[in-house]
């Protein structure tokens, strides 16, 4: 009885709570009254839909994520292809299965169309990196500027810093003459440009 009656006060709770977000709620309550493979489908496009607004608006007010070491024919993969990857390969999915397509045909499908949606967002982040880079903004600027470290810069060795130039947010190798280095989080400034876009860097201190 008692069991019962709390899973009934849970629907009834969260049958509100969907309403009161309106289509958010909808999207979620579809997304929940799947299940198998459509479910896994739906879960993809939502997910990857949602990170994929994030770190587009992310982009767009001058904070990139890019996950290095992975190639995509650039040098590097961002989470834009990866989210528009799994984004479409979820609504493409679920399309298909809807249609009464069998596993096969509906994840090919997703497949194929989120192999698309991750190489066209590739090249297209990768056309706007290129036209920024050949824009106005070159490396000498960096002298001077202020801005974190990214990734901890040890004694001897290179790592990342974050800096603002123009206005924007922009993130270069980096290497000090700290004797003990610097640690993520750190306040810097350039002092020059020791070749291509590897940075030496000095703490400030408050």
């Amino acid at each position: 009885m008692f069991l019962a009656s709390w899973h009934a006060l849970a629907l009834d709770t969260m049958n509100t709570v969907l309403a009161d977000l309106g289509f958010w709620g909808g999207v979620v309550e579809y997304a929940t009254s799947l299940s198998g493979l459509p479910f896994v489908y739906g879960i993809c496009a939502l997910v990857g839909g949602c990170l994929f607004l994030v770190v587009m608006v992310l982009m767009f007010i001058g904070i990139e994520f890019d996950l290095d070491g992975l190639a995509d024919g650039s040098g590097h993969v961002s989470l834009h292809g990866i989210s528009g990857f799994f984004t479409l390969f979820g609504l493409v999915g679920l399309y298909l299965a809807g249609l009464g397509h069998g596993v096969l045909v509906s994840s090919m499908g997703g497949i194929g169309a989120g192999g698309v949606m991750f190489l066209g967002v590739s090249r297209l982040i990768v056309a706007m990196k290129n036209m920024e880079s050949s824009g106005n903004i070159t490396v000498d600027q960096a002298v001077g500027a202020r801005g974190s470290v990214y990734a901890e810069i040890l004694p001897g060795e290179s790592g990342a810093v974050n800096i603002f130039i123009n206005e924007r947010e922009r993130r270069y190798d980096a290497v000090t003459d700290e004797p003990a280095g610097l640690k993520t989080g750190d306040v810097i400034e350039v002092k020059e440009v020791i070749s291509g876009d590897l940075l030496k860097v000095t703490k400030l201190t408050t």
